[in-house]
């Protein structure tokens, strides 16, 4: 099993766009990748510009097809002139 966190930083004036593109990317994540366990986006409490998205997978193979798949490379479409910069990953090894 392998997760990540990856943070977005909206753009200012983008933030709604950001975040209702996330939604939608979970939305497509949960009804399609049968090997994501969990993809849930956040908003930051103190900073509702910057987007957290929690994510598990059931192996590294299921992530590395994450990133290849249509909805995934539509979002990355969808939000790249209302972020600032690519996403700021952290992997995660499952120790539990």
């Amino acid at each position: 099993m392998i997760g990540l966190v990856a943070v977005l930083k909206a753009k200012p004036g983008f933030e709604k766009e950001v975040a209702e593109a996330a939604r939608k990317m979970a939305s497509a994540v949960r009804e399609k990748e049968k090997e994501c366990l969990l993809y849930d986006p956040f908003t930051a409490e103190d900073d509702p510009g910057k987007i957290y998205i929690l994510e598990k997978y059931t192996s590294k193979g299921a992530l590395d097809e994450h990133r290849k798949l249509a909805h995934y490379l539509e979002f990355r479409e969808a939000i790249k002139d209302a972020v600032e910069g690519p996403p700021e990953v952290t992997l995660l090894d499952y120790i539990g």
